[in-house]
């Protein structure tokens, strides 16, 4: 049955805290990255059950939702339903490390024209086979111009990135387009070609080629936004629209030729050549390296690292061997997806791994990576190893890619050059190896059928017919959840129920049950009754960012508690002196099983005293 990807949408936008939650998304291949105000609020294993939805990941300062194939689809539907301004950034008050933001920045900036440029790298791989063939004159009209178009998105590589950067960095687009052009423009390259010594106010510049480059003008792009944002901020109005564009074109063109232009070339030049050193020192060690790991960069979303020095080895070298190695990894997922296929008994698993091992031959490993090895585990083990395996032998080979492309079936041509026989055949080899060898040691090694028996046996929790009264966690003013300051749960999109204006800083297990989940700030509480009713019960707004200052939790999740239990103990006065609502919001989640609830606002109540009746 086909997906409804605007049903999808719209129950993920629902279980993400509603567009009030939502600061950013973006999608690469396969994922829709959403930056969350309060991630603490989603319930990961209900996204994961959502139509459409493969599975989720928390990587990088972002909340990834992995798609597959219809990304494009569901991001379309979303961008429907969000209120994102281009390029907007805000202060989620989540303090990521500097690795995670490094990836972020790749990922937003290199994600959307990711295709295209696979594109251009497909035609110029096609064009090879052809010329190897004699089926196409090189000297003909029809190979120039396509030659010239395969390289186009390469030679302007710097101009596609200032548009993305621009987004990320909060830079006028066409601002930012003007500066990439300059680096790339036919005046600048005569310059470069003819070697004659330039100054700029006496200063020499070093005269280099920005075509096919990457960190040099994503520093250009990020150093430009503190340029626009200091003359929007001291211009007038009534020319800042004009001076504003001037200014800032003007003195970072200069000062990128100048400075951040070599610096960033030193940069992407030094970590390109810290990878091939450690590949040259033994090919066969990388490729098992790097065809056993691959795939689990994936799983952490933090693959997008290793794109600037792919890039740059394609514009240095003219190829790039890691593409060559990882083209491993990627087969043998899909084999080892091929392989639960041949295995299972199971009919919605044999289903669902055969989709995935074609999907997987044509470069789009998540639905075979989390739809079906990592849930059963055994066969993501053996994956890696068939990688392994078939990347060693790519390394033996010395197999490598000679234009940009996500390994695949339909990307082979990418591999091929004429004079180059014995590194395609050696590609060809590794691959065929990884498949086969995945789906193999899959189908040997086995692994326990657990799929039906998670789904028959572990069904959506119930709630037991009846009415309940429902205490309140906290000592306070009860006033309906609608009214607290905080639009994610305003909405009631999360759940229904009250916010309470708390007297002091212990809040207390409002019934029987079961902690089902406790964040690591300590600031949010779930708690399941033994009815099944399932709460949420969130101290103060924005609290999150406080990352458990102030708070002391006395109980740990899975504990089973009694009603009156000490849950949590916060600093009330601390939180108030540091800004913030003191609030404490308690809502229902699992509302699709509520038949009707009545709230006791507007009204003073003692801790463990009534504020909802809920009919289940």
């Amino acid at each position: 049955m086909a997906i409804d990807y605007s049903i999808t949408a719209k129950e993920i936008v629902k279980e993400l805290g509603g567009d009030e939650n939502i600061v950013n998304v973006t999608h690469c291949a396969t994922r829709l990255r959403f930056i969350l105000k309060d991630e603490s609020v989603v319930d990961g294993a209900k996204v994961a059950k959502i139509p459409g939805v493969i599975t989720t990941v928390q990587a990088g300062g972002q909340y990834q939702i992995v798609i597959g194939n219809h990304v494009s689809d569901a991001y379309a539907f979303v961008m429907k339903l969000v209120h994102v301004e281009s390029g907007e950034i805000q202060d989620t008050g989540k303090k990521a490390g500097v690795v995670s933001r490094i990836i972020d920045v790749i990922s937003s900036i290199f994600a959307p024209f990711l295709y295209t440029l696979a594109a251009c790298g497909i035609l110029q791989g096609i064009l090879g086979v052809l010329v190897a063939l004699n089926w196409i004159d090189t000297t003909g009209g029809t190979y120039q111009i396509l030659n010239f178009v395969s390289w186009t998105a390469f030679t302007f590589l710097p101009v596609l990135i200032a548009v993305t950067a621009s987004k990320k960095f909060n830079v006028n687009v066409f601002i930012a387009v003007v500066i990439a052009c300059a680096l790339v423009s036919p005046d600048y390259i005569a310059m470069v070609n003819a070697g004659d010594p330039v100054k700029f106010l006496g200063i020499p510049v070093q005269l280099l080629s920005y075509t096919s480059s990457v960190i040099p003008i994503i520093l250009a792009i990020w150093i430009a936004s503190y340029v626009q944002k200091f003359f929007d901020k001291v211009l007038p109005i009534v020319v800042r629209n004009l001076f504003t564009p001037m200014f800032t074109i003007a003195i970072m063109v200069p000062l990128t030729l100048l400075v951040f232009g070599p610096v960033g070339n030193t940069i992407g030049g030094a970590i390109g050549d810290i990878y091939n050193t450690l590949y040259g020192l033994s090919p066969i060690v990388a490729g098992v390296v790097v065809g056993g790991l691959w795939e689990v960069l994936v799983i952490f979303g933090v693959h997008w690292g290793i794109t600037p020095v792919t890039v740059g080895n394609y514009a240095n070298l003219g190829y790039d061997t890691f593409t060559g190695l990882r083209a491993s990894a990627v087969f043998s997922q899909a084999g080892a997806a091929l392989g639960v296929f041949l295995k299972t008994k199971d009919k919605e698993m044999k289903g669902v791994s055969l989709s995935a091992a074609i999907t997987g031959l044509f470069g789009i490993t998540e639905p075979a990576i989390y739809g079906v090895n990592l849930r059963l585990k055994k066969p993501m083990i053996c994956g890696c190893i068939a990688g392994a395996i078939g990347g060693g032998i790519g390394g033996a080979f010395q197999a490598v890619s000679w234009s940009y492309n996500m390994p695949g079936i339909a990307t082979l041509p990418a591999y091929f050059k004429a004079g180059h026989m014995t590194q395609f055949i050696g590609l060809v080899i590794s691959i065929l190896v990884s498949f086969v060898l995945g789906a193999l040691l899959t189908y040997l090694v086995g692994f326990k059928e657990e799929i039906t028996e998670l789904n028959e046996n572990e069904p959506e929790t119930k709630l037991t017919e009846g009415t309940v009264e429902v205490a309140s966690p906290v000592s306070g003013k009860v006033i309906p959840v609608s009214k607290v300051n905080d639009e994610a749960f305003a909405s009631e999109m999360m759940g229904k129920g009250v916010g309470i204006i708390p007297n002091d800083g212990k809040v207390y297990a409002p019934f029987d049950g079961t902690i089902s989940a406790l964040f690591d700030t300590n600031h949010a509480v779930g708690l399941t009754g033994e009815n099944g009713l399932e709460t949420l019960i969130h101290i103060g707004i924005d609290t999150v960012k406080l990352d458990g200052k102030g708070f002391k939790v006395h109980t740990k999740t899975d504990a089973s508690v009694k009603k009156g239990d000490l849950l949590v103990e916060f600093d009330k006065e601390l939180l108030e002196k540091e800004g913030f609502d003191t609030t404490v919001i308690f809502i229902v989640v699992n509302m699709d099983q509520v038949k009707d609830m009545k709230i006791e606002d507007e009204k003073t109540v003692k801790a463990l005293e009534s504020v909802m009746e809920v009919t289940c």
